[in-house]
C-alpha cells in the first residue's frame, strides 16, 4: 500500500473526527432528528439505500413514527423529509436557509453544477433565475409557446396515424421538437441537424441522472477518492465520468451555439428564447461572454429537464389507460362532451376539462418524475421541532412519500385514480392538494411548472380525442399485461411496454391531417 493513500485513509478519519466533534460542540445538547443507528467510523454509509431510495426512506419515516430521517456518514449529514409539512415548513417558509444545492463530488467532476437546476443559491443564480421566469412569463406562454405545443402536437397526432408502433419514438420527439423549437429555433422541417439534438437530449439526461443524486457513487461519500489515480484498482469510474461530462457539456451548450452560427452567418432563424434574449442583450449593449454562458446554461437545463420528464409522464397515462381502459373512456368522454367530435382540442381548451385536468394532476401524483426531487442543503445551522440540523446538511424532499400520503391523498394511493381530485358532481375539488411537490419546493422550485402542466395537458387531451390505446396481444392472442415498474435513477420512467394504438373513428384521420395540412400553409 503507497505512502499516498495510507495519508489518504488518515485524512478521511482525521476529517470525521473532526466533523463529529464540531458537531458535538455546536448542537448545544439538542438532539438531531431521528434515524438509524450508525456504526462507529462509517456511521450510517451502510443505511443509505442504493435500490428505491424514495421508497426506503418512506419505510423508514414509518418504522421510526417520524416524518424526519437523519443519518450521517464521514463529513457528510443527511436529512429526508417525508411530509407536506415539514417540507413547507422548512424547504418553503426556510428558504434562506434550505434553498443551497449540495456540491456532490461526482456531480462536480461530471460537470452538473454548471446547469441552472444544480446552481448554488447565490446572486449569478438569481440572475438566471429572473432570465428565466422572464420567457416563461404568462404573457409569452400565451403568445408564442402554447402555439408551438400546438404545432407539435399536431405532428404527433399524424405520426400516430403513420407509424403507431413507435408510439415511444414520437412522443420523445414531439417534447423534444416543442423545447427545441421554443428554445433555440430548432424544429425538424428546418434543420437537418435536429436528430442529434433529440439524441443529445437523451444521453445528456441519463448522465446527468445517474450522477446527480447525492450519495449514488462512494466518492460522494468519500470525496478524497476523486484525488486517486486512474491507474489505481477500482478507479475506472474515472473514465465513465468523464464521458458525461462531455454529454452534459453538450447538451447545455451546443444548441445555443448552433443558433448562434446561424444568426451570425445571417441565416433566418425561427424567433425563440434564445434569438431573443441575443437580440435584447445586443440591443442594451450586455451582451458578452458572461452572458452567453448564463442564457446557454439555462436554456440547455430546460432542453433536457422538460423532454425528458414530459415525455415519462405522457407514457405513464397511456400505461394507466391499459392498467384500467376504463380510465381512458371516462377522459375520451369528458374530451367529446367539451368539444365534440367536428375539430380537436387545442389550448384554448385548456381549464374547461377537470377530468383532463384531474388525469394531469394524477400522473404527477401516481409516477412522481423526482421521486426525489433535487436535493437541497442548509446555508447555516437550524433548529426545527427542537432538534438540531447542521449546516451543509444535505435535504431531501421525499415527493414520492408526499404525494402518497394516505391521510392526504386516501388509502388506495398507488392505484391510478384522477377522480381522487374531482368531486361526485365532476367538478375539480379544491381541497385535494395539487401534486405541486413533483415540481420541487419553495425557491428551487421548476421555474417551468406552467409551461410543463400546459404542454402535458394539450398532449393527454389530443390523444383522447384521436386514439384508442390498448394492449397487444402474443402470438397466441392473449393479453400482454404491461410492466408498472419503472427505471431507477433520478427521474423515473416507465420501462417500454408494448401498446396498440388506434383512430378512434375514421372521421378524426380527416380531422387530424386537415388541421396540420392548414398549419403547414403558414
Amino acid at each position: 500500500m503507497s505512502l499516498y493513500f495510507i495519508d489518504l485513509i488518515v485524512f478521511s478519519l482525521f476529517t470525521y473526527f473532526a466533523y463529529r466533534a464540531w458537531v458535538q460542540f455546536t448542537r448545544r445538547g439538542l438532539p438531531l432528528p431521528p434515524g438509524p443507528r450508525g456504526l462507529p467510523l462509517i456511521g450510517n454509509l451502510l443505511d443509505v439505500p442504493q435500490v428505491k431510495p424514495h421508497l426506503a426512506y418512506t419505510k423508514m419515516s414509518e418504522e421510526y413514527q417520524s416524518d424526519l430521517i437523519f443519518m450521517q456518514v464521514p463529513g457528510v449529514s443527511l436529512l429526508v423529509i417525508n411530509s407536506a409539512q415539514a417540507a413547507n415548513d422548512l424547504l418553503v417558509e426556510r428558504f434562506k436557509v434550505y434553498s443551497d444545492r449540495p456540491q456532490a463530488a461526482m456531480g462536480k467532476l461530471a460537470g452538473v453544477d454548471e446547469s441552472f437546476i444544480f446552481n448554488p443559491y447565490n446572486e449569478e443564480w438569481r440572475k438566471k433565475r429572473l432570465m428565466f421566469m422572464q420567457e416563461v412569463s404568462p404573457t409569452n406562454l400565451q403568445k408564442y409557446q402554447k402555439p408551438c405545443m400546438q404545432e407539435n402536437v399536431d405532428v404527433l397526432l399524424n405520426s400516430l396515424l403513420d407509424s403507431p408502433e413507435k408510439y415511444e419514438d414520437h412522443i420523445h420527439i414531439v417534447f423534444a421538437a416543442t423545447v427545441l423549437s421554443m428554445a433555440f429555433g430548432i424544429s425538424p422541417e428546418r434543420e437537418e441537424s435536429f436528430d442529434h439534438f433529440v439524441n443529445l437530449s437523451k444521453v445528456g439526461v441519463d448522465a446527468v441522472s445517474d450522477v446527480a443524486v447525492p450519495g449514488n457513487h462512494l466518492v460522494d461519500i468519500v470525496p478524497v477518492l476523486q484525488y486517486l489515480p486512474e491507474w489505481l484498482p477500482g478507479m475506472g469510474w474515472k473514465k465513465e465520468v468523464a464521458h458525461q461530462k462531455k454529454l452534459i457539456y453538450s447538451m447545455l451548450h451546443d444548441p445555443l451555439q448552433f443558433t448562434k452560427k446561424k444568426i451570425e452567418s445571417g441565416a433566418t432563424v425561427k424567433s425563440s428564447m434564445a434569438s431573443r434574449q441575443m437580440q435584447e442583450m445586443q440591443d442594451s449593449g450586455i451582451w458578452n461572454k458572461e452572458n452567453e454562458k448564463r442564457l446557454s446554461n439555462i436554456l440547455g437545463t430546460l432542453y433536457g429537464a422538460a423532454t425528458d420528464s414530459l415525455s415519462s409522464s405522457t407514457r405513464n397515462i397511456i400505461l394507466a389507460f391499459l392498467m384500467d381502459p376504463e380510465i381512458q373512456k371516462k377522459g375520451q368522454a369528458a374530451v367529446d362532451e367539451a368539444i365534440g367530435s367536428d375539430r380537436l382540442p387545442d389550448y384554448n381548451d385548456e381549464g374547461k376539462i377537470p377530468y383532463v385536468d384531474a388525469l394531469v394532476m394524477e400522473v404527477l401524483r401516481w409516477r412522481v418524475m423526482l421521486p426525489l426531487g433535487i436535493a437541497h442543503a442548509t446555508q447555516t445551522d437550524d433548529i426545527y421541532r427542537g432538534y438540531y440540523i447542521p449546516a451543509k446538511t444535505i435535504v431531501i424532499g421525499n415527493a414520492w412519500a408526499i404525494l402518497h400520503d394516505p391521510a392526504v391523498y386516501g388509502e388506495d394511493v398507488d392505484n391510478f385514480r384522477p377522480e381522487r381530485f374531482l368531486n361526485p358532481d365532476g367538478t375539480l375539488n379544491e381541497s385535494i392538494p395539487d401534486p405541486s411537490a413533483a415540481f420541487g419546493f419553495g425557491r428551487r422550485i421548476c421555474a417551468g411548472k406552467v409551461m410543463a402542466q400546459s404542454a402535458l395537458w394539450l398532449t393527454v387531451a389530443s390523444l383522447l380525442a384521436c386514439f384508442n390505446f390498448s394492449r397487444a396481444r402474443n402470438a397466441k392472442g392473449e393479453e400482454i399485461i404491461p410492466d408498472v415498474d419503472y427505471h431507477e435513477g433520478m427521474i423515473a420512467a416507465p420501462h417500454s411496454f408494448d401498446c396498440v394504438v388506434q383512430p378512434r373513428y375514421k372521421a378524426v384521420e380527416a380531422l387530424i391531417r386537415q388541421r396540420k395540412e392548414q398549419a403547414d400553409l403558414y
